[in-house]
């Protein structure tokens, strides 16, 4: 994924959670009003029909009226609440508008003088009928409970959902970055043996000289077959980790002997590392041995040595200690490389991870070998770890069932 389209990906996904929620928060908002309001119109509707059924205008003058008992009206009031389905305490009141100021001439009531209400009046001259409610705040937030945790859960769910697809879309990111790395590098890779082995071919084919002369000629097939050995490893690396996760083989499982496992692994490195003076320290217990695929588990040691001499300095120093105790075999590979980051240490046994320094790789290869070594420990239900600290080297111990699986 391009860098644009990526950061375009990820603005939508941020600016679609947002105007997501803002747009719940907006309708409940809207909600609670519209309920509120229609609550407060029913508490005038029936504060309307309760006036008009106790107040009785005068023969005299119907605009003047007269009043009974206020029992009566709270009596009209609280058949119009419970016909309304409202369950609320509530207080009547009749004021006066004689003077200045309105005179509560009677009241009956429960509710608190303290209490968040809500109050509503009718003026019927020369009085005031007045009906006072509790505040319907924490009735309308019950009835719309549920729908609120619906909505809250529906946002958690797609909060979740969009944190999973920048997760997504950075580790899309991330494996374009990693598979043009392992494009570049094998490609820089293949091309030095192709090289090599062609030039020498070439000259073999093209100049007499050299075919002819028995020592020139040995010496030039000798690089060519060099190169294409070399060649078929770097290939051989590539499939034994591209294939080892889909293979449904059974391991052999045999009695190995964990000195002739190593002495051949050392040997194929001393081969392959020639042109460096390598340092091996081994300490291997009399009679160490472990119930395991001996083809597999020489190529995961084989892979942890390739590392710690390819990231060790031109006089790589390299130990081995492999120990039995409690039913286990331990081998501990430590080396005097560059180290390992705290940061980097739990990705290193991923699939084509490479350590880097700074934005680049400060050796080649393809980000397998660890991966290998750690699925085939994995599949033995063994266990590997690191432990390491940048710039003082690295020690990787692999713990496997002494007796198998």
């Amino acid at each position: 994924m391009r860098r644009v389209n990526f950061k375009i990906a990820a603005l939508v996904v941020v600016l679609s959670l947002v105007l997501l929620v803002t747009v719940e928060a907006i309708w409940a908002v809207r909600t609670y009003r519209n309920m509120r309001s229609n609550y407060e119109l029913q508490i005038c509707s029936i504060l309307e029909e309760a006036a008009w059924k106790y107040a009785t205008p005068s023969v005299s003058d119907n605009a003047h009226i007269n009043i009974g008992n206020i029992s009566r009206f709270n009596a009209l009031v609280s058949e119009g609440l419970r016909t309304a389905g409202l369950s609320t305490e509530h207080r009547v009141e009749v004021l006066s508008t004689t003077d200045t100021e309105p005179i509560v001439l009677m009241a009956m009531g429960e509710i608190e003088p303290s209490s968040d209400v809500i109050s509503v009046d009718k003026h019927l001259r020369p009085l005031i009928l007045r009906l006072t409610v509790l505040d319907p705040h924490s009735t309308i937030l019950g009835n719309m409970r549920r729908v609120l945790i619906l909505q809250l859960l529906s946002v958690i769910v797609l909060i979740f959902a969009f944190v999973y697809l920048l997760h997504t879309l950075f580790r899309a990111k991330e494996v374009d970055r990693i598979r043009r790395d392992l494009t570049h590098n094998i490609t820089h890779e293949l091309k030095t043996p192709i090289a090599s082995a062609y030039a020498a071919t070439e000259a073999l084919h093209t100049m007499p000289h050299i075919y002819n002369d028995p020592t020139a000629r040995n010496e030039y097939l000798a690089i060519v077959l060099g190169e294409l050995r070399r060649l078929n490893g770097m290939v051989e690396e590539i499939l034994r980790s591209s294939t080892e996760e889909f293979t449904t083989a059974e391991l052999r499982i045999e009695e190995c002997d964990i000195r002739s496992i190593v002495e051949a692994a050392r040997l194929s490195l001393d081969l392959k590392y020639s042109s460096c003076r390598v340092t091996w320290e081994i300490d291997i217990d009399e009679g160490c041995s472990v119930a395991a695929d001996s083809f597999h588990l020489q190529g995961a040691i084989s892979a942890i040595l390739d590392n710690a001499i390819k990231y060790s300095p031109d006089n790589p120093k390299v130990s081995l200690r492999a120990t039995t105790n409690r039913g286990y075999t331990y081998i501990a590979i430590k080396d005097n490389g560059i180290g390992i980051a705290r940061s980097q240490q739990r990705a290193v046994f991923d699939r084509f991870y490479r350590i880097t320094e700074g934005d680049s790789y400060s050796t080649s290869g393809y980000g397998l070998g660890l991966y290998y070594a750690h699925s085939i420990v994995k599949r033995h239900n063994g266990d590997i770890t690191v432990d390491s600290t940048l710039g003082q080297g690295s020690c990787f111990t692999i713990k496997l069932p002494r007796y198998g699986r």
